[in-house]
């Protein structure tokens, strides 16, 4: 008698399983592996990022080579998320002028480096994007971290889900000489293949060189990554003329910069917003007034009478940026350490301030063999309608451990990027080797495998601590990477006395920040 139930149950199970959603978000295989697919209506909502983010984040901890991407995240569904934010970013202007509702709280979020786990850890404590939790994120979302190209999908999807109340502005890292150096492009690659990576690397340079350069919150708070940027009007003549500071009109009617803003002609005022830092007023590294960033070659440097100069002339409160964390301020004396991912940089009674936010924690991912781990935490800022967007409330979290096993997509030996610049020797080193990628763009050289690692390479499984135990600490920070291990044993063409780790260690005096 129990049969006929049990039938009726099995039937229903069926039926459920086998009619497909109004709009499906994704199709599942036998061994229940989600892959994402576009909406039938070509509509991204919220339920469509969170099922995203759901998938790669699983992804990347299902133990399968990078490859495996490619697979649950196809290549045309990507290409297709990244064009759709396009056409949002394009229609929006070089400065953005927000003015959330009085009882909306808004998160501004800085650096996240292609640590997927921890931007997610983030959104999870700050709440999902609405209409009264905004997010303002700074820049600087790939390169350096092994999931970037993850992280940045991400992202998009939730600009295209909610894109009045998601806003997204550029860092120094959305540009072609970052990414091809500090590892997202050869991420792209190697997850995709080294033709339909580069087809997404374009996609990619597209949607940055559309991102806005800075945002303006209420009518007192500026977010913009790096720092002031000059105005057009110099202090003095010839040689001895000074920088002054510029005026949100300027910045305004800026252009965005381009695929690689070097600070030079248009693109002075976005070479200056990505690449520039704020010095201390007194002692070692203390400068007077705005002038160029020799450390990186690119940019300002600027003291806290230039901020306080910045704030008056464009009658502002607060100004939140990003750009440095605890490895870019350890040999800068006079200046917070970034330990905590935050700091008041620039405090000047009864004008306002200057403050830093930094959202990777235990960064940098990857250090060398030898260097002193920062474990430091990160922190995302919240502001408030009620106090007129002007007071922040930083809020500080630590890393997501373990994190999934992993290696490095660039060099990290390799040293240059904040103090030279995109217009650098070692950018012009990385332009013409970047030929060789366009020759086979092309059909006319290659046959889709990345230099140095094959579409086949994963992360070494067989992690070690330093005294070869075979373990793994509980905090991931003592685990020994062998970058050119790859599933058949072989090894890539890399130096093997280059190695990577994740453990504890001081990085050196010239390492790329």
């Amino acid at each position: 008698m129990a049969f006929p139930f049990l039938a009726r149950i099995l039937i229903k199970q069926k039926l459920a399983l086998s009619s497909p959603p109004d709009r499906p978000i994704a199709r599942y295989k036998q061994n229940m592996t989600t892959i994402m697919e576009w909406p039938s209506d070509g509509l991204i909502t919220p339920g469509w990022a969170k099922s995203l983010a759901q998938t790669l984040d699983a992804s990347s901890r299902s133990g399968e080579p990078p490859k495996h991407l490619s697979k649950v995240f196809p290549k045309q569904v990507h290409e297709r998320l990244m064009k759709h934010t396009l056409n949002l970013l394009e229609a929006e202007p070089t400065l953005l002028r927000l003015q959330p509702p009085p009882d909306t709280e808004v998160v501004v979020v800085g650096d996240t480096h292609g640590q997927l786990h921890d931007a997610l850890k983030l959104m999870q404590i700050a709440g999902e994007p609405s209409e009264t939790n905004w997010y303002v994120f700074n820049g600087d979302f790939v390169d350096r971290g092994a999931w970037g190209a993850e992280l940045f999908a991400v992202v998009l999807a939730w600009k295209a889900a909610c894109p009045e109340f998601v806003f997204l502005l550029r860092g120094n890292h959305e540009c072609e000489f970052c990414t091809e150096v500090y590892g997202y492009k050869r991420e792209l690659q190697v997850k995709y293949s080294k033709p339909s990576g580069n087809v997404l690397w374009r996609n990619f340079m597209n949607v940055g060189s559309e991102l806005p350069l800075a945002a303006m919150i209420g009518d007192k708070t500026l977010v913009l990554h790096g720092g002031l940027f000059r105005g057009k009007k110099r202090k003095g003549k010839g040689r001895n003329a000074k920088l002054t500071v510029g005026t949100l009109d300027e910045l305004a009617s800026a252009w965005k910069g381009g695929g690689d803003p070097d600070g030079e002609g248009d693109a002075t005022i976005a070479g200056d917003v990505l690449w520039s830092d704020p010095a201390p007023e007194s002692g070692e590294g203390s400068v007077v007034g705005l002038i160029p960033n020799e450390n990186r070659g690119i940019g300002t440097m600027f003291g806290p009478d230039a901020t306080s100069e910045f704030l008056k002339l464009n009658n502002l409160s607060l100004i939140l940026r990003s750009h440095e964390g605890p490895d870019a301020r350890e040999d800068r004396v006079g200046m917070d350490p970034m330990k905590n991912g935050f700091s008041i940089d620039h405090d000047i009674a009864g004008v306002g301030k200057l403050c830093t936010v930094f959202s990777a924690p235990d960064y940098p991912q990857f250090i060398e063999q030898g260097d002193i781990r920062h474990n430091n935490a990160a922190t995302f800022v919240r502001l408030s309608g009620k106090t007129d967007w002007c007071d922040p409330t930083p809020k500080s979290f630590t890393a997501c451990h373990p994190r999934p096993v992993s290696a490095p997509y660039y060099d990290i030996t390799v040293g240059g990027s904040d103090e030279e610049g995109p217009d650098g020797e070692l950018a012009r080193e990385t332009r013409a080797n970047g030929s060789e990628d366009a020759r086979e763009e092309e059909g006319d050289v290659g046959n889709g495998e990345v230099k140095g690692v094959t579409d086949d390479v994963e992360p070494d499984r067989s992690m070690s601590s330093p005294k070869n135990s075979g373990e793994v600490s509980e905090n991931d920070t003592t685990v020994e990477i062998d970058k050119n291990w790859n599933p058949d044993g072989s090894k890539d063409s890399i130096d093997p006395e280059k190695d990577t780790s994740n453990q504890p260690t001081q990085s050196p005096s010239q390492r790329p920040r």
